[in-house]
């Protein structure tokens, strides 16, 4: 159930179904370095974020021959949905029944029969117009997860100093803590008491679904 802070206000934050941090280790964080309730959702969305780039980061950090078949698959990937993108409708074309150099009259009529008859399924009430800027974005995530991999064949990948920046970033920032105090061991142990729950994990691909704090 929701959190309620002291003001009485209900607090929620959206996070992966399969979390790398649950509300218990959030708890233990907040409670041994006095993290107030306002900012323990900005903390939790920091390290679920951080956490999963810093995995997959590392399953990035593979052999070369692996690095590349893996590059393969995605361009693959990214040519289907780029093909498949100028084959679905654009916003307002199916029902005005318009058109293109790539989709005719008979085309879309098509689309919509079969948009009649799949309505009743897993996808009902999803919209074939929607499809095109899906599948664009998807080709968008394609073309970063390509330039991803070009970067580790390239230049490597240093993700523990990512991981490190977001958690300092928080920390400093958001906390407005100094990271020297206690001779410079205070934000050492809350970097440490954050990454502890990273160690070893082999952590499954998420599910977004909405978690309450």
């Amino acid at each position: 159930m929701a959190r309620l802070s002291e003001d009485g206000a209900a607090r929620f934050v959206i996070l992966d179904g399969d979390q790398l941090y649950d509300a218990s280790e959030i708890d233990r964080i907040c409670a041994r370095h006095g993290v107030p309730d306002a900012h323990r959702g900005t903390l939790w969305r920091t390290l679920e974020t951080a956490g999963r780039a810093l995995l997959d980061q590392r399953r990035l950090q593979t052999t070369p021959v692996q690095l590349a078949r893996i590059k393969q698959d995605l361009q693959l990937g990214l040519r289907l949905t780029s093909q498949l993108a100028g084959l679905a409708p654009r916003a307002g074309q199916c029902g005005g029944d318009q058109a293109s150099a790539t989709l005719s009259r008979g085309h879309l009529a098509a689309l919509r029969e079969g948009e009649r008859r799949a309505g009743s399924g897993a996808g009902a009430g999803s919209r074939l117009e929607e499809a095109h800027d899906t599948l664009a974005w998807l080709a968008g995530v394609y073309e970063q997860a390509i330039e991803a991999c070009t970067r580790v064949q390239r230049d490597g990948q240093d993700p523990e100093s990512a991981w490190r920046a977001a958690v300092t970033r928080f920390y400093t920032r958001t906390l407005a803590r100094s990271w020297t105090d206690d001779g410079g061991a205070a934000g050492e142990r809350f970097l440490a008491d954050c990454r502890a729950v990273l160690d070893g994990d082999g952590a499954a691909a998420p599910a977004l679904s909405l978690a309450a704090t």
